[in-house]
C-alpha cells in the first residue's frame, strides 16, 4: 500500500499511521484499517495490479482475530477466578500447617525427636545452614 499510494500524501500519512504499534489488539486494528483505505481508494491499488481480495481478506481476519482474542481473555477472566481460589486455598492452608507446626514446636520443646517433626524442611535446613556458619565462626 506504501507503494500505491506514494503520490497521495494523505494516504501515505495513514498507511505509516498503520504500522505504529506491535501489540495483538493493535494488529487487529490495522488489519481493518487497512481493509478501509483499501476500500475507500481502490484506483491506486488496482494500477499496481494489487490483490483486491487481500483487502477483504484483511477485513474477514480482523473480526476472527478480534473473536478470538475476546475468547482468550473470557478465558483469561476463568483463569484468574480458579487461581484466585487456589491462591486463597493456599493461603489458609499455609495458616493452619504453621499454626500446627508453632504449638508442636511449643509443646514439645523439651523433646528433640518429636519437636523435628514440627519443623519445615526449609526451617530445618536455614537452622541447619545457621548452625553450620555459627560452628566455622567459632572455630575461627
Amino acid at each position: 500500500m506504501r507503494y500505491a499510494y506514494r503520490k497521495k500524501e494523505n494516504l501515505l500519512q495513514r498507511v505509516n499511521k498503520v504500522a505504529e504499534g506491535n501489540s495483538n489488539a493493535d494488529m487487529i486494528q490495522d488489519l481493518i484499517d487497512l481493509s478501509e483505505i483499501g476500500r475507500e481508494n481502490p484506483e491506486p491499488l488496482k494500477a499496481i495490479s494489487f490483490d483486491m481480495n487481500k483487502i477483504e481478506l484483511a477485513a474477514q481476519k480482523s473480526k476472527e482475530m478480534g473473536e478470538l482474542r475476546g475468547q482468550a481473555r473470557a478465558d483469561n477472566a476463568e483463569d484468574n477466578k480458579t487461581k484466585l481460589i487456589r491462591d486463597k486455598a493456599y493461603t489458609h492452608l499455609k495458616e493452619a500447617v504453621d499454626e500446627i507446626r508453632a504449638c508442636g514446636q511449643y509443646l514439645f520443646w523439651k523433646d528433640d525427636n518429636r519437636r523435628k517433626g514440627y519443623a519445615g524442611k526449609h526451617y530445618r535446613a536455614q537452622n541447619a545452614a545457621k548452625k553450620t556458619e555459627t560452628d566455622l565462626t567459632a572455630t575461627n
